[in-house]
């Protein structure tokens, strides 16, 4: 347990650290300096000798280092060296034994007069292109694969700032803007879980249709280890790139604190919002639903930061709206939350919606009522569960009647199976990906 809590701590700190790494080096208006940062960070942030920053030059077809520790710029033919491989096939390398690497360039070695013993590199990408990597160099224990992962999450950040500096620099504004716009579309999609794990005695649907001006839903299905399972919906203000990184940094927080098996949701939410705020902006901030569902499956375990109240159906037709509202997360310095705790039983529906779903609205303004979003819930609520959230959609788009919605929406149901269900092997856990 206390190895968890350690690993926890470790956690927080550098989610917190990449944050506000991403914060700063949006402010940074030379791309000289932007890179340097980059380099820097990821050095420092794996703990590695050195670090390089390589870009594409396509004209030459070449990589080449706009920033590299202890040498002048390097360039190197596409497809050469471990870090030529890295980009050619967009793929991570990790070499702890580069003196038995026959991919090391190691000209570059005798003439720096540098021994190279260990590489990391993670390619940079950008809309589906890849624009360069990051190189580190030398860490005496080895790199791990939590270090290429912390460094891609990095990198994904150093290549939007990049090529929206770039943008910057050829005075393409609508073009700067549909870049971000499809940079935040990308880290908002990658946030939705991709495979996950089927537990017993749940079933359950996730939808999210990201608007054209790309707003800030996310969502996460989480299996724990002690058999637990936590379902999350929430909705970052704003929209762009700023909302794509606090996007990323609330769900690293809480999958992390909610792996530890915290005693206290509450005080959880509390200490998530303690962090988010000291590490963002004013006008930024998220409404969120926290719920664990029990081992047994006979209770669920919620808090509310500001999220619309979720919808539960019981077996008997019975619709109930789950009470409790708090702070946004990220919105004041300080804020409590209170936990609630409500029974389960066989074929209980738990619907939780973004705020997307109850304001679609018709071209004449007029917004779709929550008693229609009960009402559609309670017609649908028995149809199978891959089926219930296009089923919303279907009803709110006929409400809508074809008018253009501004905002994202997205559906996660969450049913509870039969007991018998949990002895008898893994049921359906359903992903649905985003459109």
């Amino acid at each position: 347990m206390a190895n968890l809590l350690v690993q926890g701590v470790e956690a927080d700190a550098t989610t917190r650290a990449i944050f506000e790494h991403a914060a700063r080096i949006s402010r940074v208006e030379k791309l000289e300096d932007l890179i340097r940062l980059n380099a820097d960070f990821a050095r420092d942030l794996a703990g590695a000798d050195r670090c390089s920053l390589w870009l594409t030059d396509e004209k030459s077809q070449e990589i080449w280092t706009m920033v590299a520790h202890g040498v002048e710029t390097i360039r190197v033919p596409f497809g050469q060296g471990l870090v030529g491989a890295c980009v050619r096939d967009d793929e991570v390398i990790l070499v702890n034994d580069a003196a038995h690497e026959p991919r090391l360039l190691r000209k570059i070695d005798e003439a720096s007069g540098y021994r190279t013993q260990q590489v990391l590199c993670v390619p940079l990408c950008s809309e589906n292109r890849v624009i360069g990597a990051l190189q580190l160099l030398n860490k005496p224990e080895g790199f791990t694969d939590a270090d290429a992962g912390l460094l891609g999450l990095l990198g994904h950040f150093a290549a939007s700032a990049i090529e929206s500096e770039r943008l910057r620099r050829e005075a393409e504004s609508s073009r700067l803007l549909r870049h971000e716009l499809n940079l935040a579309r990308d880290v908002q999609s990658r946030l939705l879980p991709r495979n996950p794990q089927g537990v017993r005695g749940i079933e359950c649907a996730g939808f999210c249709r990201a608007a054209r001006s790309v707003g800030g839903d996310y969502y996460d299905l989480i299996p724990l280890r002690d058999g637990r399972f936590a379902v999350t919906l929430g909705d970052v203000s704003g929209k762009g790139m700023p909302a794509a990184v606090m996007m990323a940094s609330i769900q690293m927080l809480l999958r992390s604190h909610l792996q530890q098996g915290p005693e206290s949701l509450a005080t959880m939410l509390a200490d998530i919002n303690e962090t988010v705020f000291a590490s963002s902006t004013a006008e930024r901030y998220s409404t969120l639903f926290c719920g664990v569902v029990s081992a047994d499956r006979r209770t669920l375990t919620y808090v509310n930061a500001g999220h619309i109240p979720p919808i539960l159906l019981h077996a008997n037709g019975l619709l109930e709206r789950l009470p409790g509202d708090g702070i946004p997360v990220g919105l004041l310095p300080e804020a409590e939350y209170e936990q609630h705790v409500v029974q389960l039983r066989d074929q209980d529906l738990i619907v939780v919606v973004s705020d997307g779903i109850v304001e679609s609205s018709r071209a004449e303004g007029d917004f779709w009522e929550e008693q229609a979003v009960e009402d559609a819930v309670r017609a649908d609520g028995f149809i199978p569960i891959a089926l219930i959230p296009e089923a919303l959609f279907r009803h709110a788009d006929e409400f809508a009647a074809g008018a253009e919605q501004y905002d994202d929406m997205t559906v996660v149901a969450v049913r509870i199976l039969p007991r018998v269900s949990l002895a008898e092997g893994p049921p359906t856990l359903v992903y649905i990906p985003s459109i």
